[in-house]
């Protein structure tokens, strides 16, 4: 092969990496939607994840945008705190379901995306009974890590923010329609998450009382 050739393809190869290296920008956009938050809008994490049934999916799109949605991390291989604050989340969505005129949604995303393939998710959601509206998401660990931070699931200490073992039990709840969001312990009990839920959503406290013709959770 000539010189002239080599240098030819080798550049061709070069220009080729740089392409597929180059970010789309009608992708890049489609990575936040804007949103109102507390007040003020946001750049909310829109990445494009895999759900348990290996749907690709987009998580405000898709989950919180005109909604109601309960947002928590967890992992199939973590023991203790996520059993029980997915326990308690899906007793709490039962408890809301009188009051909202159904059960909100909850969305929990991996903090082990190595391993918590979708059908490693399917399998977790199988074993739990695998209630409607309740959908396991995985993906780029980068992109989960960006949905983490924003809704403030971290640790002030570097190292123990890293170990996943050591995770906060939280749950984000969220009125997209009314720009409201409240973060609470998982571990809090059934009944106390319910009621912050539904101040969240301006529905006062109590669990008692007539349905709305449509279900709230939905942006009705």
């Amino acid at each position: 092969m000539s010189r002239s050739r080599r240098l030819f393809l080798a550049g061709a190869a070069t220009a080729l990496a740089c392409q597929k290296g180059k970010a789309d920008p009608a992708e890049t956009a489609a990575a936040f939607a804007e949103a109102v938050v507390a007040g003020s809008r946001r750049r909310f994490p829109n990445p494009l994840l895999t759900t348990h049934y290996g749907r690709r999916v987009r998580l405000y799109d898709d989950f919180v945008r005109g909604r109601f949605v309960l947002l928590n991390f967890a992992y199939t291989r973590c023991e203790g705190k996520c059993p029980r604050g997915l326990s308690t989340l899906l007793a709490m969505r039962k408890l809301l379901a009188p009051r909202m005129g159904c059960e909100p949604d909850l969305v929990t995303l991996t903090l082990d995306p190595e391993h918590d393939a979708p059908e490693v998710l399917g399998k977790y959601v199988a074993s739990r009974g695998a209630p409607a509206g309740w959908t396991c998401l995985t993906g780029a660990r980068s992109d989960l890590e960006a949905v983490r931070r924003f809704l403030g699931f971290t640790d002030p200490d570097p190292r123990v923010d890293a170990d996943r073992t050591q995770h906060g039990s939280l749950v984000a709840m969220g009125d997209d329609v009314r720009g409201r969001w409240q973060v609470a312990s998982a571990q809090a009990g059934a009944e106390p998450l319910a009621q912050l839920a539904l101040r969240t959503a301006g529905m006062g406290v109590s669990l008692s009382g007539t349905a709305p013709s449509a279900c709230r959770a939905r942006g009705a």
